[in-house]
């Protein structure tokens, strides 16, 4: 496949981008996990969808048409929804990550508004609208859940691929090398992150390139469709990357001026005395 070719530049942005070196607190870091959780909730529907695809999920039950992928995306799941976590645990890796989450006090109000729009019967988007979702995520999850309900299988292997399973290990190896956060005050996040990158490089990430091999073959229309589709899904990757960066420089801006403030008012509090002793 010449997919990976076609994707090089967008990727390039994607590794290159700021947020890794970006995160230089806690407070920093609340701000992505409250916006990243979302992401993280939805690779599960793309999961999801090839393994309702590849294997059978319904009754009566029927051998699957190619045990080999039914084997691999079953592997997939099994860890994505039923792995173990820092305390031993079982779990899937959303409850991982919303563990961390609490770990270090970051908001997770904005995904439960979310999801409690969901289990009172409302779709993704109206769901989105109801929690007042920020647009850049909506905008992420939005287009990932179009993908899994709508596109072409090939399509939505490549997007689980190359937006998840091939990038993940690379994305979050820059977070651990270059945030200026130190590791014993998020051992939750660590630890999921360090998961990750050993089961998405190790395994998961050359099981999905079978499955996408596998799926396309020698036709060149699949190949082109799932081309398309990696570097939409990177391209949407990179989208949050700039939506979550701006929210943490803006609330940096806003705590700056917020210190400023404070600082003007103490001035002003003082007594004349305390102030002319000074001049």
């Amino acid at each position: 496949m010449n997919i990976e070719n076609n994707i090089a530049e967008t990727r390039k942005h994607l590794t290159a981008h700021k947020i890794y070196e970006s995160i230089s607190s806690v407070d920093d870091l609340r701000i992505f996990m409250s916006a990243h959780v979302f992401a993280v909730w939805d690779f599960m529907s793309l999961a999801k969808r090839l393994q309702t695809s590849m294997t059978c999920t319904v009754l009566p039950w029927q051998t699957p048409s190619d045990p080999f992928a039914a084997r691999l995306i079953n592997e997939i799941i099994f860890y994505e929804e039923t792995d173990i976590d820092h305390n031993g645990q079982p779990g899937s890796h959303l409850d991982m990550y919303l563990s961390a989450m609490r770990e270090i006090g970051a908001d997770t109000s904005l995904f439960d508004s979310f999801t409690h729009a969901l289990t009172h019967g409302k779709d993704v988007p109206e769901a989105l609208a109801c929690a007042n979702v920020p647009h850049y995520i909506a905008h992420f999850v939005t287009n990932n859940i179009h993908c899994a309900i709508e596109g072409q299988l090939e399509e939505v292997a490549s997007s689980f691929l190359f937006g998840r399973e091939d990038a993940i290990p690379d994305m979050f190896t820059l977070f651990l090398e270059k945030w200026k956060v130190d590791r014993k005050e998020i051992p939750a996040l660590v630890y999921y992150l360090e998961r990750h990158i050993d089961l998405d490089g190790d395994e998961h990430g050359p099981a999905a390139h079978k499955i996408l091999n596998n799926l396309i073959g020698d036709d060149k229309a699949k190949e082109e469709r799932a081309s398309q589709s990696a570097i939409n899904a990177i391209s949407d990757r990179v989208g949050l990357w700039d939506g979550i960066l701006l929210d943490i420089e803006k609330s940096r801006e806003k705590a700056e001026a917020s210190k400023k403030d404070k600082i003007s008012l103490d001035y002003i509090k003082q007594p004349d005395s305390a102030i002319s002793e000074r001049v």
